[in-house]
């Protein structure tokens, strides 16, 4: 029989180091700059730093630690709830008196210390749900404000987890089992197994979107727009096929005007699409169709200049084809030239033996 406590080591460490790069991420690569930013990033670094001090305090048994995972605990439902407030667009002008959110947890160390609290059970679940019930409110009240649609979707999805994990922390709280530990209970388990799912799908989106999740989107403007869905749709299927017969990308100069041209729209409704199709503006999604093409030729012929590919992909500068290379394929043009050529290395020899197993 699996041991429980072996299951939470590993769930705790992968949860850990997840938050850990993701914080890394967020807080190294070239994007703008915003509050959202670097709250989301102070959220994965405070978690991270909480599942740690949790193996620490398993493992080696230092239990001083344990106050100041109950406070990093305290500081994580007003840190969800003022990254909610800044991801929407326009977001809400931070004040000092935002400060005052640190307060409860701030309150609550002191009340525990002084032994005024004999548990904080009831205070930290009643923090928790109350921040996380008014930024769903919250969210709820401005959803249209948080366009484009993968944007709302991941929000809800972290909120229906965020929720079921409350949940699982008052049944480990009403627990009244034989378990001396709560680690050592299924509850706990069961939240770290949420926690995981929401580091995996956090990453995931943000790999794939790299400022979904960071940098509020300039889609205020669309939520009023008398563009449908369907007409949407419609559209999306005309890019789908000029992009696919006329390559018109590879063109440097290529411009949204000359798209909406193509296509016969307006360029408002063509950024539209652009935007809540693919969540990117026009110019990343331009540069991420020049860097799969890119790709494309290197596969087909890795001997072929890398100065070359860049031109015949659509690009003028080298330091914006490695950049947007990197981050719409995962590595650098020459690292994904030299896979290339091994794997035609691999077939030609495969040809040539054609009996060696």
């Amino acid at each position: 029989m699996i041991r429980r406590d072996l299951i939470a080591f590993a769930l705790e460490s992968a949860i850990g180091a997840e938050l850990a790069l993701f914080a890394g991420f967020l807080l190294s690569s070239p994007r703008r700059r915003s509050p959202a930013l670097y709250l989301l990033a102070g959220l994965a670094l405070g978690l991270a730093a909480m599942m740690a001090a949790n193996l620490l305090i398993g493992g080696a048994g230092w239990d001083r630690l344990a106050d100041a995972v109950l406070f990093l605990d305290l500081l994580v439902p007003p840190t969800i709830y003022l990254y909610v407030t800044q991801i929407r667009s326009p977001a809400r002008v931070l004040r000092r008196s935002d400060w005052l959110h640190a307060a409860p947890a701030v309150a609550a160390m002191a009340l525990w210390e002084s032994g005024l609290l004999a548990s904080m059970d009831a205070y930290v679940n009643a923090c928790w749900f109350g921040y996380l019930l008014v930024a769903l409110y919250y969210f709820r009240t401005h959803y249209r404000d948080y366009a484009p649609p993968p944007r709302q979707r991941f929000l809800v999805a972290l909120f229906g987890l965020l929720l079921a994990i409350g949940v699982l922390r008052l049944i480990i709280v009403l627990d009244v089992g034989e378990q001396p530990d709560f680690r050592d209970g299924v509850p706990y388990l069961l939240i770290l197994a949420g926690m995981f799912l929401v580091t995996c799908q956090i990453l995931f989106t943000a790999l794939r979107h790299p400022d979904l999740l960071s940098v509020p989107g300039s889609h205020l403007k669309y939520a009023l727009s008398t563009v449908d869905d369907v007409a949407l749709d419609t559209l999306d299927r005309r890019l789908a096929a000029i992009l696919d017969a006329r390559r018109p990308y590879l063109d440097p100069d290529f411009s949204l005007a000359a798209l909406a041209a193509l296509l016969d729209a307006p360029p408002r409704h063509v950024s539209q699409l652009v935007n809540a199709r693919h969540a990117m503006n026009f110019a990343a999604y331009m540069n991420s169709l020049r860097a799969q093409t890119a790709a494309a030729l290197l596969d087909a012929a890795p001997e072929r200049p890398i100065k070359i590919v860049m031109f015949e992909a659509g690009f003028r500068a080298k330091s914006v084809f490695n950049r947007e290379f990197q981050r719409h394929l995962g590595m650098s043009p020459s690292a994904w030239r030299n896979r290339a050529a091994a794997a035609q290395n691999a077939r030609t020899a495969g040809a040539k033996n054609p009996g060696s197993p």
